[in-house]
C-alpha cells in the first residue's frame, strides 16, 4: 500500500505512521502497536473523520458487529479485527498487509495496466468466500457484509485477498445522504440498499458484480443502468466484448430487482468457480502475485524500506496521555462503551492473555468523551508463497543465478575478461561448461548476448513455473468439480428437508429480531427515564449508586481472578464469553453480581465466572470529586 511521508504520531494504543490514503469515509492509515521498544506488529487503520459519517449510527453498528466478528472467520477474512472510538473518533482496524486496497489495484488502470481477466474473477470469488463466512453476522444485521466497497477490501502482495468491515453496513448507509460519499460509493450499492439504506445480503452480491464489472472494464457500472451497460460492456484488457459466459454472471448479480438475484450467495459463487477453473483461464494468486510485481515492483520496494525505517521508532517518545477532565460547556461528560463499561483491555492475538489498553489521543483534536474500549481478533496465520519466501525474493534470486551462468558461458577463454562486477555467489548452482570456441564478446550487462541469454533463461523458468502452476489448478478443478457434483447430488435427495429447516430457521429468525427490537425499545424507555430522573436528582455524595452514563470516571480493575473451566466444559470443548453484571461499590468491592449470558452449552462456565468476578477489586466510580456505586458489565472468554 502506497504511503505518505513518515508523521507518527499517538491515537490510543496504536501510534498512526504513515498516511495511506484519503476517501469519501475518513482517512486510511498504517499504525503500529505502542509497545516498547518496536511498532511492530503493523495494523491498517481506518478513521472515520469525514463530515458524512453518522457517529451514533456507526457506533451503534459497532457495537452489534463487535460481539460478531469473532465467529467471522476463514482464508479471505482479514486478521486481528478491532473497532470503536478513540478520543470520540470512529475507527476500523486490522492486521496490515503488505499489499494494497483494491481502490488503488482498480485505480491501475489510469496507467494503463488494466486487470486480466482472471485476476478479476479471481478476486470476484474470494470475495464470494469471505461473504459466505459472513454467516453469523447476516442472521444479525440481514447482510452478510453490509459495505462492500474496494476500500474494504486488501490485495497482498502475494496474490491474497482479504476482506474486514463485516456488519459495519448500517452505520455506513446513512453516510450516502451526502452528495460526495454517495457519488465515490453508490456504483457499488445496491439500488434498494441505496433508497432504503438496509443492508441485505442480495445488496452483497450486487457489490461483489459491480467489483467485478470495473475490473474486467476498468470503470465502476453506473448506478440505476448497470444492468443495461453490461451488453455492451468492453474488456479493459484488450478492447474486445465481455465473453458471453462472463455476461450471463454480471446479470444475475447486477439486477436491479432483487428477488432476481441468487438468494445463496454460495449458489453463485459455485457457478463462477465452475466457469474460473473449467474454463479457458488460468487462475491462481501465484499469476496474480507476478502481476503485481511486475506492475508495482517499484512500491513494493518502498513499502518495504518504509516499514524497517518504522519498526525502528520508540513509541515511549510519542506517547500522550489521555486524561479527559472536562467536558464542553453545557454538555455532560459521557462515555459510551462499545464492549461494555468496564475496565478497558485490548485482547491479545492468542485470545488467551488480555493486556491492559494505555489510553492516548491524537494532539490536534479536543476530547469530547472518553475512549471507547476495543477489541481484537484472532485469525489464522498468513499464508507464504512458494515455499516461504517472498515471490521478489525468488524473482531477484533466479535472475542472480542466470546472470551468473550467462556470464560464465560467455567468457572467452584465450584473452582475458575485461573487469566486470562480480556476481552474487550461487551456491545451489553447478557452473555449466564453458562453451568451447566462444566468439570474442564484450562482457557486461549492456552486451546484448549476455541480455538475450538471461532473459530467455529467465523466461524459461517461469514457463516451467506457470505450467507447474496451470496442471496444479486443473487437478483442482476437477477434484473441486467432482466435489460440486457429489454435493448437488445429495442437496437433490433431501431439498424437501433442506426447505423445511430454513423455513424454520427464518422464522425462528424473525422471531429472535422482533424481540430484539422490542427489548431495544424498552431499554430507550428506560434509559430515557434515568436520565430524567438523573437530571431531577440532588448532588451526590459517597456512596450513591449512579448510572453509568452519568459518572466521571468508570472503575478500573486494580486485581484480578481468572475464572477456571469446569471439568464438564472441558469434557465438551465448550467455548464461547460469558456476560456478567457487577455492582461496584465506593470500596470498590463487587457488591452484587448478575450473569447476563451464559455459554450455550450450561456446563458451569457462569457459575464459575460469577465466583471469580466475586474476588476482583477495582478503583471506584467517581461523580462530581464522590466515590459512589455503579453497575457495569464484564466479559470473559472461554475457549477450549
Amino acid at each position: 500500500m502506497s504511503a505518505s511521508a513518515p508523521s507518527p504520531r499517538p491515537f490510543g494504543p496504536y501510534v498512526l505512521t504513515h498516511a495511506l490514503g484519503t476517501d469519501a469515509l475518513g482517512e486510511a492509515w498504517r499504525a503500529g502497536t505502542a509497545r516498547a521498544p518496536r511498532l511492530k506488529p503493523f495494523l491498517l487503520v481506518r478513521t472515520f473523520t469525514a463530515a458524512a459519517i453518522d457517529r451514533s449510527a456507526l457506533l451503534s453498528a459497532m457495537e452489534t458487529a463487535v460481539n460478531l466478528v469473532d465467529d467471522v472467520q476463514g482464508p479471505t477474512i482479514a486478521r486481528g479485527t478491532v473497532m470503536g472510538a478513540i478520543d470520540d473518533i470512529p475507527f476500523l482496524g486490522t492486521l496490515y498487509v503488505e499489499g494494497r486496497t483494491l481502490d488503488h489495484l482498480l485505480a491501475a488502470r489510469l496507467l494503463g495496466s488494466p486487470l486480466p481477466v482472471e485476476h478479476g474473477l479471481l478476486i470476484a470469488e474470494r470475495l464470494l468466500t469471505a461473504l459466505e463466512a459472513g454467516a453469523p453476522v447476516e442472521r444479525f444485521t440481514g447482510a452478510a457484509h453490509g459495505f462492500l466497497v474496494p476500500p474494504f477490501v486488501c490485495i497482498s502482495n502475494e496474490g491474497e485477498t482479504r476482506v474486514f468491515g463485516h456488519g459495519l453496513g448500517a452505520g455506513l448507509l446513512p453516510a450516502l445522504k451526502n452528495a460526495r460519499t454517495r457519488q465515490t460509493f453508490a456504483p457499488y450499492v445496491a439500488p434498494e440498499v441505496l433508497a432504503e439504506g438496509k443492508p441485505s445480503t442480495p445488496g452483497d452480491l450486487y457489490s461483489v458484480g459491480a467489483i467485478l464489472y470495473e475490473a474486467l472494464t476498468g470503470r465502476a457500472p453506473p448506478p440505476g443502468v448497470a444492468l443495461e451497460s453490461v451488453e455492451g460492456a468492453n474488456l479493459a484488457v484488450d478492447g474486445t466484448p465481455v465473453p458471453e459466459d462472463i455476461r450471463r454472471l454480471l446479470r444475475r448479480a447486477l439486477h436491479p430487482d432483487p428477488r432476481m438475484r441468487d438468494r445463496q450467495i454460495s449458489s453463485f459463487r459455485r457457478d463462477l468457480s465452475a466457469l474460473l477453473y473449467g474454463g479457458p483461464y488460468a487462475p491462481s494468486t501465484f499469476n496474480l502475485a507476478f502481476f503485481l510485481q511486475k506492475h508495482f515492483d517499484k512500491a513494493i520496494q518502498r513499502e518495504k524500506l518504509e516499514l524497517a525505517a518504522e519498526e525502528e521508532i520508540d513509541p515511549k517518545t510519542l506517547a500522550v496521555p489521555l486524561v479527559p477532565t472536562s467536558a464542553p460547556a453545557g454538555e455532560p461528560l459521557r462515555r459510551r462503551a462499545v464492549e461494555g463499561s468496564g475496565s478497558r483491555r485490548l485482547e491479545s492475538s492468542t485470545g488467551s492473555r488480555r493486556l491492559p489498553v494505555p489510553p492516548a489521543r491524537p494532539p490536534e483534536r479536543t476530547p469530547r468523551s472518553g475512549p471507547v474500549p476495543v477489541r481484537a481478533v484472532a485469525g489464522p496465520a498468513p499464508k507464504k508463497s512458494l515455499g516461504g519466501a517472498p515471490l521478489w525474493a525468488v524473482a531477484g534470486g533466479a535472475v542472480l543465478l542466470l546472470a551468473a551462468g550467462a556470464f560464465v558461458a560467455l567468457r572467452p577463454s584465450a584473452p582475458p575478461p575485461l573487469p566486470v562486477p562480480t556476481p552474487a555467489p550461487a551456491p545451489t548452482l553447478a557452473p555449466p561448461t564453458p562453451a568451447l570456441t566462444p566468439a570474442p564478446v564484450v562482457v557486461g550487462k549492456e552486451d546484448p548476448l549476455f541480455v538475450a541469454a538471461v532473459e530467455k533463461k529467465l523466461q524459461d523458468e517461469l514457463k516451467k513455473r506457470e505450467a507447474k502452476a496451470t496442471r496444479d489448478q486443473e487437478a483442482a478443478a476437477k477434484k473441486r468439480q467432482a466435489e460440486i457434483d457429489k454435493t448437488s447430488e445429495e442437496a437433490g435427495k433431501s431439498k424437501d428437508s433442506e426447505e423445511t429447516a430454513r423455513a424454520l430457521r427464518e422464522k425462528a429468525d424473525r422471531g429472535e429480531a422482533s424481540r430484539l427490537a422490542r427489548e431495544a425499545v424498552a431499554r430507550r424507555k428506560s434509559e430515557a427515564q434515568r436520565a430524567a430522573a438523573a437530571a431531577a436528582a440532588p448532588a451526590v455524595k459517597d456512596g450513591d449508586l449512579v448510572e453509568t452514563e452519568l459518572i466521571d470516571t468508570l472503575p478500573v480493575s486494580v486485581r484480578q481472578v481468572n475464572p477456571q473451566a469446569t471439568r464438564l466444559a472441558i469434557q465438551h470443548h465448550t467455548s464461547g464469553t460469558v456476560l456478567l453484571r457487577v455492582l461496584v461499590d465506593e470500596n470498590g468491592e463487587p457488591a452484587k453480581v448478575e450473569i447476563l449470558r451464559d455459554t450455550a452449552l450450561k456446563v458451569g462456565l457462569g457459575d464459575a465466572s460469577k465466583s471469580a468476578l466475586e474476588q476482583w477489586r477495582w478503583k471506584p466510580a467517581t461523580k462530581d470529586g464522590h466515590k459512589v456505586k455503579t453497575w457495569i458489565v464484564v466479559q470473559v472468554p472461554f475457549k477450549n
